[in-house]
């Protein structure tokens, strides 16, 4: 029985699965092609239903890699991003497992980009950089391997002492309460600034 069928839109600019009754929706001219529609082509209701599915989820994916031309994300960042646009979290899995697969989708990735942007613009340490990762979605265990294979505390504290000067002086007790405040540890702050030596 013939439940809906696939018309051009008015605009010229795509099609729609238009149902005898209820809600007809969008398809593009690239989902069009890409699933081999034709136009006044006849749809079941399950024919029609699955066909939702299938645009449903080439949107998600396409909106998904959307975010990610932009900048990596973490898999739980982006599962949250594609909750809120609407999408169903039966159909964002599957998505993200195809884009992780790809290589497309890397938590490792992203925070290893994370943590070198943390650095150049606001240094802090190891254990609250872990904690900022674990904001974001990431494993623990990822976390602290990325931490393992991308981050110098000795760079990131020299980084954080030269911001750390510039608003609160040369004065040791200041330098270590402001650098405590950036998640380094009150033992690696006095190694480090017993090693720099006299005036600090």
């Amino acid at each position: 029985m013939v439940w809906a069928t696939i018309e051009r839109g008015a605009s010229g600019e795509g099609y729609f699965a238009v149902p005898k009754e209820g809600s007809s929706f969008f398809i593009s001219k690239e989902q069009f092609l890409q699933l081999r529609l034709s136009v006044r082509q006849e749809l079941s209701e399950e024919e029609f239903n699955s066909l939702h599915t299938k645009i449903t989820s080439l949107r998600c994916r396409d909106k998904a890699l959307d975010y990610l031309a932009r900048r990596e994300h973490a898999r739980h960042e982006l599962e949250v991003k594609l909750l809120n646009k609407g999408f169903s979290k039966e159909l964002i899995g599957p998505q993200l497992d195809q884009l992780e697969g790809a290589n497309l989708l890397s938590d490792y990735r992203f925070a290893q980009n994370y943590i070198a942007s943390r650095l150049r613009k606001s240094p802090e340490g190891a254990k609250m950089l872990i904690m900022r990762l674990l904001q974001k979605g990431v494993s623990r265990e990822m976390a602290q391997t990325v931490i393992q294979n991308s981050y110098n505390s000795e760079e990131a504290l020299e980084l954080a002492l030269e911001r750390a000067i510039r608003r609160v002086g040369k004065e040791r007790e200041d330098l270590l309460k402001e650098l405590q405040k950036r998640g380094f540890s009150y033992y690696e702050i006095t190694t480090f600034l017993d090693e720099k030596g006299e005036g600090y």
